[in-house]
């Protein structure tokens, strides 16, 4: 089983080059893309930006060479996660370094390293920002999915709890911050698309379909 993201564009063509130029993305038909064992799902739609997915994190070996090469082919660090360029958070998997940078139409993406337990190139996981964590929780072990790690992460502007699970290959990571998010169901990544899930929506307009209903024509 894999998890796959949709990505909802008012431009998807425009989207696809730039997933592709500047990420490292290649075509897959379907209006899928895949990084390596990473798929994702193109669609037109309007969005109201960040949502119940907030972000998509790509595992890299070494950041410093990822950085510099999607920066130098035109990517843009999001400003508004890492304004001061790459972070380390040393709770997660005996320490890792990560980089936010806009996708298409300002989606974010993630470029992560993980130094004490490498992985990737591809898929590394599916950040999902929880008004209410449990709620979160009993929705995707429902899916299938299993614990893989629990952290608390303690901070000045206060606590965030993080949970990361599997779900098949995937990773997903659910964190509740301090300051709950406000539901905003529909984001630039749409849903999650699982084959052979039942259509369901979750706590925070969280939505998932089944993968082959996610494949435009």
């Amino acid at each position: 089983m894999t998890v796959i993201p949709e990505l909802q564009l008012r431009d998807p063509e425009a989207g696809r080059r730039l997933l592709c130029g500047t990420f490292g993305f290649a075509e897959a038909g379907q209006g899928r893309l895949v990084f390596h064992d990473q798929q994702i799902v193109l669609s037109r739609g309007t969005t109201e930006g960040h949502g119940a997915i907030d972000h998509l994190a790509l595992a890299v070996p070494d950041l410093d060479a990822a950085a510099r090469d999607a920066l130098a082919r035109g990517a843009q660090v999001d400003l508004a996660i890492t304004p001061d360029g790459p972070q380390t958070i040393a709770e997660f998997w005996g320490g890792v370094r990560y980089l936010f940078l806009q996708g298409p139409e300002g989606a974010r993406i993630e470029l992560i390293e993980r130094p004490a337990t490498p992985v990737g190139p591809g898929h590394d996981h599916i950040g999902l920002p929880c008004a209410d964590l449990a709620a979160t929780l009993d929705f995707f072990t429902e899916l299938g999915a299993r614990p893989a790690a629990s952290v608390r992460l303690q901070r000045p502007e206060g606590v965030t709890e993080v949970r990361f699970l599997t779900l098949g290959r995937s990773m997903l990571e659910l964190y509740q911050p301090p300051v709950a998010p406000a539901p905003t169901p529909h984001g630039l990544w749409r849903r999650l698309l699982i084959a052979g899930a039942a259509a369901r929506t979750g706590p925070g307009g969280l939505t998932v379909a089944p993968v082959e209903a996610g494949f435009p024509a």
